[in-house]
């Protein structure tokens, strides 16, 4: 079904209390508005569903986002049947809600791994009866098991609707957000971290070690293995060792009021944008950091100055001027050539003409501005990476914004882990032995 928009959303709710309990309806939107990451789920139908459900149920969402499914699919899976008296045939009625749950992850694991978001139905068949053939008195007659292993694919389906048929004999979980909560619930119920880990590159895996962190009594296990993969990606390579060492050696000149991984991130981030062209201008792994820019002039015009570069979304003069208006005591030499650089400024009223690019003129005065800032500010690099290098700089980059994602989320992990991973984030392998 399609996504609902806000009002759609807010009718839905209405409607699904108003019999029961129209004030907890009001709440139960008031609640959303205040829940950013709930509300994106609530554009789904299905989890929107799922949503009202755990709070008719509870009068609130649970903090921790991998509590919040397993809730809700604990009304799916027990409660529910419950309130509407149904009864169930005997293979499945046989199945404990938690034997539900471990099937339904070994289905999501098995087929996530293979990247099948779509499955054969006998081949969902043959998980089923791999599954309740180990189970205490089950009847392993092969047939007997073929018929009970398309039973209970019916009733998960016609009942729960968490697996369903998308076409003939062609099945996948009915969202994918409930795919990827059994995978990851599957991995942390056989402590299978390492097998995790050697996903984490893969955009396509993000939520389940999301999920997986906020479903452990402690994530200290996890993280650390995160942080030692996360490493290894680009350990071997000299050439992003001498960034890293680089971008290092920046930070300790920069006094700032926040941790030093802010501080390198912001220096990577800007290497990885203006010198290498790895990154789209972004700056996701800072802001998770709490990185505010506003508190240092000292990397305020380091801002300023690559600003200046960035021909299609900046004016340059503006950008010179705000720099150099910023109270720092720059090397004479260097803040005469920033002056005579803002007074050459070919075409300033022409914007149009900046974002060409054609231009000799310009293409000169952007090169001398590159030059004086790699010169007086130790960034905006001159070497190149091959392709391989920033294929490799780039999961090095995105994978430590999931780590701190999951530092940020409301897993548990001991204040000793958070500040080992804080210190040593972005370090280059030699300071990080230190």
């Amino acid at each position: 079904m399609a996504d609902f928009d806000e009002k759609q959303i807010a009718i839905f709710a209405q409607n699904w209390f108003q019999l029961t309990d129209p004030v907890k309806g009001e709440r139960f939107i008031q609640k959303l508005k205040e829940n950013e990451s709930i509300q994106e789920l609530a554009s789904s139908p299905l989890l929107l569903t799922l949503l009202c459900l755990v709070f008719g149920d509870s009068g609130d969402f649970p903090a921790n986002r991998s509590e919040l499914y397993k809730e809700g699919l604990n009304v799916l899976l027990k409660k529910w049947d419950a309130k509407r008296n149904i009864e169930r045939e005997q293979v499945y009625k046989n199945l404990s809600l938690q034997r539900k749950e471990d099937l339904l992850s070994q289905i999501a694991l098995t087929t996530f791994e293979q990247k099948d978001y779509f499955f054969k139905q006998k081949t969902t068949e043959v998980y089923i009866a791999d599954f309740i053939r180990n189970l205490r008195d089950a009847d392993t007659d092969p047939k007997v098991l073929k018929l009970d292993s398309e039973a209970v694919l019916k009733f998960i389906e016609a009942q729960h609707g968490l697996l369903v048929e998308r076409a003939k004999g062609i099945y996948s979980f009915s969202h994918l957000t409930f795919h990827e909560y059994f995978a990851a619930r599957e991995i942390v119920a056989n402590s299978a971290l390492e097998s995790l880990v050697e996903h984490i590159t893969e955009i396509s895996w993000r939520e389940v070690f999301l999920l997986a962190a906020g479903m452990m009594r402690k994530a200290d296990d996890l993280l650390l293995l995160m942080k030692s993969k996360i490493d290894s990606i680009v350990a071997l390579d000299d050439k992003l060792q001498y960034l890293l060492q680089t971008v290092y050696n920046k930070s300790l000149s920069v006094k700032y009021n926040h941790k030093g991984a802010v501080v390198r991130a912001f220096y990577l981030e800007h290497a990885l944008f203006f010198s290498y062209s790895v990154l789209d201008y972004c700056s996701e792994l800072t802001k998770a950091l709490g990185f505010n820019i506003e508190v240092d002039p000292e990397i305020d015009f380091d801002e300023k100055l690559t600003d200046a570069l960035e021909i299609v979304n900046s004016d340059p003069a503006e950008c010179l001027s705000y720099a150099l208006s910023l109270n720092l005591n720059l090397e004479p030499e260097f803040q005469k050539s920033l002056q005579n650089l803002k007074k050459q400024i070919p075409y300033p009223d022409d914007p149009k003409k900046w974002m060409q690019r054609e231009d000799k003129t310009i293409k000169q005065w952007l090169h001398d501005l590159r030059s004086l800032i790699i010169r007086y500010r130790k960034i905006c690099y001159q070497d190149e990476l091959n392709d391989q290098q920033c294929e490799l700089i780039w999961n090095y980059y995105d994978a430590n914004t999931l780590m701190v994602d999951c530092l940020n989320s409301d897993c548990y992990i001991s204040r000793q882990v958070r500040q080992e991973i804080e210190d040593s984030l972005l370090l280059p392998i030699s300071e990080g032995q230190k």
